[in-house]
């Protein structure tokens, strides 16, 4: 299987090899190798409108079974993959949209039949919880990542809209 990444392609395709559901690759829609021999390609979108996402999706429509996921359901990319899930309670409208790809890595996970549980009750208690003053006054932060949270790391320690670098150190050790 090849993911097409929106913030949880890296995540989801390490957690699927590692759960044994055979080999997994996660490219940038503008990186895709055409001709591989996979059994499914799944593209993460939170718009459903990304040029890239769509020309692929296209370019391998009858040749290998798509999903998309997307939080917008008036899309081009629904009439483009064979099967759309929307998950239109994620969308949202903001400078770090995080609200989608945090969602569609809960849904991954779960449909590899881990217990989403206790990491949902993480969240809660995450937003619910005031910040601590260190965190508040940092002025920089580092996201680190090991085995499935390298994704994590990678994807949410890169925006170009932040108006401060993000280089504190944070471990998101899964183990």
């Amino acid at each position: 299987m090849a993911g097409l990444p929106d913030g949880g392609a890296q995540p989801s395709a390490a957690l699927r090899e590692a759960a044994g559901h055979g080999e997994t690759d996660a490219f940038a829609a503008s990186e895709f190798p055409p001709g591989r021999p996979y059994d499914r390609l799944l593209a993460l979108t939170r718009s459903g409108t990304t040029t890239e996402v769509l020309e692929v999706l296209g370019r391998v429509r009858g040749t290998i079974p798509t999903v998309a996921i997307t939080a917008d359901p008036a899309t081009p990319v629904m009439p483009t993959a064979d099967e759309v899930v929307v998950l239109g309670y994620a969308d949202e409208k903001s400078v770090v949209q995080t609200r989608f790809a945090t969602t569609q890595l809960v849904l991954l996970r779960a449909h590899l039949g881990e217990d989403v549980a206790g990491a949902v009750a993480d969240a809660g208690r995450a937003l619910a919880d005031p910040l601590p003053d260190e965190a508040v006054r940092a002025e920089q932060f580092t996201l680190l990542g090991r085995g499935w949270t390298v994704g994590l790391a990678r994807s949410r320690g890169v925006d170009p809209d932040a108006p401060r670098p993000l280089t504190r150190s944070v471990n998101l050790d899964a183990s």
